[in-house]
């Protein structure tokens, strides 16, 4: 009996070695297969049991394919630019997902992590009743930075935001220029901004009058304010936040990632809506330097007849106008990656981000979404505005 259970004993032990040994080489050869693919596994975790479908982008908004078969929980996938579209009472969120190469994730054991999380119950106020309601951006992961630059793209994590899918119009400002807490009232400036305004006359477009020449090229309610300079734009969100006080929502100037991440699109386009500019997508943008058109900046009520969002529902974030950012050009790359620091503060010395390209660009280079351009931030020009970004205050 003992030398029976011995030998049930030795075999049990070797028929556990050979399937050990199996398991371990069936593993180790799907991961010699996943390396060969250049492939990174794609983990959901959805807490707001949202409906999720998976999507491979391409060139341009048009050229996705669905990837299939994707049971929403995850998988692996190879180098490429994907986004979740996510859908949750009706209400569509995108996250973009760009993969360059084996295990390259951002996550633990370079897997891309993402999570659904419930979509805001309440969104910003807009400041004026015709402005459309700002776009929601997913928390999550996104690759930053030029990818002809092999040393900068990095991710980078932003928490969840909303942005304004136009850039502010003359109307709006016209109301800061007007409020009796507005453009006047010293609390909405910073240090540097109040010295630059006891002693300089503000040229910005939201002052022009329907007698005044440049009124129809620049000054209508609906187009974008320009020839505002970072101290001005800073004000008006500052004057937002106050307006729309009682600790609920925060306004400000995105930051160089948050523009990013927007311009991009889930899709991690290099142009607001291609990956390229080719002839076939000149027309898709507001540029070409052209000081003698008759109307050179689009604005709200013109432009969904003339021009395509991005995926997220974003306008102009190639050309039409240049944008202000809240960041001061400081270099980034893969070993000093962009950080939410003293780049990102008011009272920060040096030149301001502008991105985006504008009417008045003359070449595409210009229009390229990791070009970041900078001017000192008393700097005004008639290509230059700004949109916002709302933060809900906790």
């Amino acid at each position: 009996m003992k030398h029976k259970l011995l030998g049930t004993a030795a075999v049990m032990f070797l028929t556990a070695g050979i399937l050990g040994y199996w398991i371990f080489r069936r593993d180790d050869f799907q991961e010699q297969t996943r390396y060969e693919r250049g492939e990174t596994e794609l983990i959901i975790t959805n807490l707001s049991y949202a409906s999720l479908t998976l999507y491979r982008a391409g060139r341009n908004l048009l050229d996705t394919v669905r990837v299939e078969p994707f049971d929403g929980n995850s998988i692996w996938l190879t180098p490429g630019n994907y986004f979740l579209r996510s859908v949750e009472s009706g209400r569509v969120t995108f996250h973009p997902i760009a993969l360059t190469g084996y295990r390259c994730g951002p996550d633990e054991d370079g897997s891309f992590l993402v999570t659904i999380r419930p979509m805001p119950k309440e969104f910003p106020p807009c400041l004026l009743g015709n402005i459309p309601e700002f776009i929601y951006i997913p928390s999550g992961n996104f690759l930053m930075g030029d990818r002809q630059n092999p040393r900068e793209p990095h991710y980078i994590w932003l928490t969840g935001h909303f942005i304004a899918p136009f850039e502010v119009t003359n109307a709006e400002f016209r109301e800061f220029l007007d409020a009796e807490d507005g453009y006047n009232d010293d609390v909405n400036w910073t240090d540097q901004g109040r010295k630059w305004k006891a002693t300089v006359k503000s040229h910005v477009s939201a002052l022009l009058l329907p007698t005044d020449d440049d009124y129809k090229r620049f000054g209508q309610p609906d187009q974008p304010v320009t020839w505002v300079t970072w101290f001005e734009a800073n004000a008006f969100c500052k004057w937002m936040s106050r307006k729309y006080s009682g600790g609920k929502w925060l306004f400000s100037l995105p930051t160089d990632a948050e523009w990013e991440k927007a311009a991009r699109g889930p899709d991690n386009f290099d142009y607001a809506l291609s990956r390229f500019v080719s002839d076939a997508e000149v027309s898709l943008y507001n540029w070409r330097k052209n000081p003698d058109a008759l109307v050179p900046v689009f604005g709200i009520e013109e432009t969904p007849g003339a021009f395509h969002a991005n995926r997220y529902g974003l306008y102009h974030m190639t050309g039409n106008v240049a944008e202000w950012t809240q960041s001061t050009d400081t270099p980034f790359s893969r070993e000093r990656p962009f950080a939410d620091d003293g780049r990102n503060h008011d009272d920060a010395q040096g030149k301001r981000t502008a991105r985006g390209g504008s009417w008045y660009s003359a070449a595409t280079s210009y229009l390229y979404i990791p070009y970041r351009d900078s001017f000192q931030p008393e700097h005004s020009t008639q290509d230059i505005g700004f949109r916002i970004v709302a933060r809900a205050l906790p």
